[in-house]
């Protein structure tokens, strides 16, 4: 039943169809529809993408290796087993992370607990600029102690370091928002320096007598509240777009085990950033002192890896 409406003829049907694009919507063109003769749309397309920002400038080859999900080729060299800085990450592991998640066009990394600097380091020997805070100004006197050797034998000027002694608390006294190109950091494991090592028995030590250090707070949640204001200071700084890696470890207290890494990822997610990935560090072989832990009552694990927590600002 056709209401009386006459069906149009097969021919002026065909016509019509031939001149209505298939996508009516301004965003959104069929690109057929005006495709000249001769054009081959794969060839536009790759125009189109050719002048896209590469994401870092590792070789095919690297960029598969270094996406494994563990990460257990990274050694500390003699000199920074030396620095007896209690919870500090290779110079490898920065330089990797760096060439993983920044490209030639990102200039500025910044590590808010910087430790001894290996993150700036790593910074200013790939030619950026690297920014570290550090609230111990022992290990900042490491840190810029470090830098100074690099500038002394670096041929290469290009590169920066600076170290700011001084409560992460107070980042935006030295940096302004949205002028971060990268963030690698690893802050403290809550107060678990002040405790004796029971999995190994290594020498205990901690980050000195500063009483703003975060590290001595004394119960857990106010220590992730203090750890996320300093964290929505990282996230006004970092670029949209932009990488934050966070380097943790789980922590046991005797019967009750918290899980640091997931607790550190809701505080990010709670400040904006996009939880985007983790890999695991694997650091087996710096543990040759390992006990039963528990025996023979309650079978314990003993932890041999860190997280590399990696979130995006959106």
């Amino acid at each position: 039943m056709n209401d009386g409406l006459k069906p149009p003829s097969p021919s002026s049907s065909l016509e019509e169809m031939k001149q209505t694009p298939l996508f009516t919507s301004e965003g959104d063109k069929n690109e057929e529809a005006h495709q000249p003769e001769g054009v081959n749309l794969h060839e536009l397309e790759l125009k189109r993408t050719k002048h896209k920002p590469r994401a870092n400038e590792l070789d095919g080859k690297t960029w598969t290796r270094y996406s494994i999900s563990i990460w257990s080729d990274l050694r500390k060299t003699p000199e920074e087993n030396q620095l007896k800085h209690p919870a500090m990450f290779p110079l490898e592991l920065a330089k990797r992370a760096i060439d993983c998640f920044t490209n030639k066009m990102d200039r500025v990394v910044l590590d808010p607990f910087v430790g001894v600097g290996t993150t700036v380091l790593a910074a200013q020997e790939a030619g950026k600029t690297g920014i570290g805070i550090e609230i111990s100004p022992e290990f900042a006197e490491i840190a810029k102690k470090r830098l100074g050797k690099v500038r002394l034998w670096s041929e290469s000027s290009e590169g920066e370091g600076i170290i700011h002694v001084d409560d992460a608390n107070n980042l935006l006294d030295y940096v302004k928002p949205e002028t971060v190109d990268f963030c690698l950091t690893s802050p403290p494991y809550w107060d678990i320096l002040l405790r004796p090592r029971t999995a190994d028995y290594k020498e205990q030590r901690d980050y000195g007598d500063t009483e703003a250090d975060i590290g001595k707070i004394a119960d857990y949640y106010e220590f992730l509240s203090a750890l996320g204001n300093i964290m929505q200071k990282v996230f006004s700084v970092l670029r949209s777009g932009k990488y934050c890696l966070v380097v943790v470890m789980d922590i046991r207290k005797k019967n009750r085990f918290y899980p640091f890494h997931s607790d550190v990822a809701g505080v990010m997610q709670d400040i904006g950033f996009v939880y985007d990935d983790l890999i695991i560090w694997d650091r087996r072989h710096e543990y040759n002192n390992m006990r039963p832990l528990g025996y023979p009552y309650v079978f314990r694990i003993n932890k041999a890896h860190e997280y590399i927590l990696i979130f995006q600002k959106p």
